[in-house]
């Protein structure tokens, strides 16, 4: 009976809109790295973008490691703030602080200590910082919530709030480098004011949202006392046996790769084909607006097919609309491109609201399977596969 109560208690809507508040916090980290990293190297800095591409994708091997290693130290945490929380309260600061360090590469530096200054900073923010941060956010989706339902929700509020800063991002930053004085002076302004809101967003969830405590989440689980917590390395051989955290790594690798090669080139598309900077804006509307209208409609989807088959069936769909903006690019046709992309944009809820949820079933099979929870190392799947995805497409 408490199982089942554990079950059907459901958040409130603050709570899970302040959850959701933290995406926002985390694209002015990433989406502004990932999208004006390399225009900020070249075009400020003077330095090569090949050379860039490849230190940024070497700094992602490192990466991916780290996320396994972070989720593993989530599992391991046992504090007052709960597992989760901490990690997020704590690595808010040094992410917003460095986002800031990225974009202020001093002009006396010369080209090769530029070239370490930038890989140095990029993978303090990737594979530590911001490694801490969005684990321990997502793995929050499984602690705060034994409601299927809820998680699918909190997931597609993540997507709305990130959606929102990422078109923010892509509208107005021109505009204010511009705004600001251009070169050095334009990019020091931007950051500190983008750093600022990054760290501002970051902590809405942490004071939004309460972790269950430990024997609530062992009792909804099945787990009658606490068992001993598999090693580092007993839980990696673990995860490699877990197939459905296997695929989901697959998907959101495949998935983020392709996301860091559209936006990497973005802005060079823009600006260079296009002939107007201000344009990847309307590119990024085209991508995220659709979807978003089609967010409300996830709970529905996948109460009435179920949630994986809705996000087997978003992807196919996603696969088809690449068509349009393969051929739209290639002959210059401007519209299809956002014809495509639109399409892409709506087939792409289902897994967006979902995808939380199932990484949080799939702690549950493993539970079920090996007899071991372990959240922080499940979801770092998503980490690994959005942050490597990402460099690799950025670096392509």
């Amino acid at each position: 009976m408490s199982n089942q109560k554990n079950q059907e208690q459901s958040l409130s809507l603050i709570r899970k809109i302040g959850y959701g508040v933290g995406d926002a916090g985390s694209n002015f980290c990433w989406t502004f790295v990932a999208s004006f990293i390399m225009i900020y190297c070249t075009n400020t800095l003077g330095i090569s973008s090949a050379v860039v591409g490849t230190l940024l994708m070497l700094s992602k091997v490192l990466d991916g490691v780290t996320d396994i290693f972070m989720g593993r130290i989530i599992d391991a945490t046992h504090s007052k703030m709960g597992k989760a929380r901490f990690w997020c309260f704590v690595s808010s600061f040094p992410v917003a602080i460095f986002t800031f360090i990225l974009f202020n590469v001093p002009g006396s530096f010369t080209e090769n200590t530029k070239y370490a200054f930038i890989f140095i900073i990029y993978t303090l923010i990737g594979a530590v910082f911001y490694t801490m941060n969005n684990i321990a956010y997502s793995t929050l989706t499984a602690l705060c919530t034994k409601n299927p339902k809820d998680r699918v929700q909190m997931g597609s509020y993540r997507f709305v709030f990130a959606g929102v800063a990422i078109l923010f991002l892509s509208f107005c930053t021109s505009g204010l480098l511009e705004y600001f004085g251009g070169g050095q002076k334009g990019w020091r302004a931007v950051s500190l004011i983008y750093s600022i809101i990054c760290l501002t967003l970051l902590l809405v969830p942490v004071f939004a949202v309460r972790e269950l405590p430990e024997e609530v989440l062992r009792e909804a689980a099945g787990m009658d006392e606490k068992k001993e917590e598999p090693g580092f390395f007993q839980g990696i051989g673990l995860l490699f046996k877990n197939k459905y955290f296997l695929l989901i790594l697959a998907l959101y690798l495949a998935k983020y790769m392709g996301s860091g090669l559209t936006a990497g080139l973005g802005i060079y598309f823009a600006t260079y084909q296009l002939g107007n900077a201000s344009l990847l804006g309307t590119l990024s509307l085209a991508g995220i607006l659709p979807s978003a209208i089609a967010l409300p409609f996830v709970p529905l989807l996948t109460s009435r097919f179920g949630m994986s088959k809705a996000v087997m069936a978003s992807n196919i769909v996603g696969a088809l609309g690449c068509i349009p903006v393969v051929i739209g690019g290639l002959t210059g046709n401007f519209t299809l491109v956002l014809i495509g992309m639109a399409i892409r944009a709506v087939a792409s809820a289902p897994q967006t609201g979902a995808m939380n949820a199932i990484i949080a079933e799939t702690d549950e099979y493993s539970h079920l399977k090996f007899g071991h929870r372990m959240t922080g190392m499940i979801y770092s799947c998503s980490s690994v596969g959005i942050k490597v995805g990402t460099g690799l497409g950025t670096a392509l």
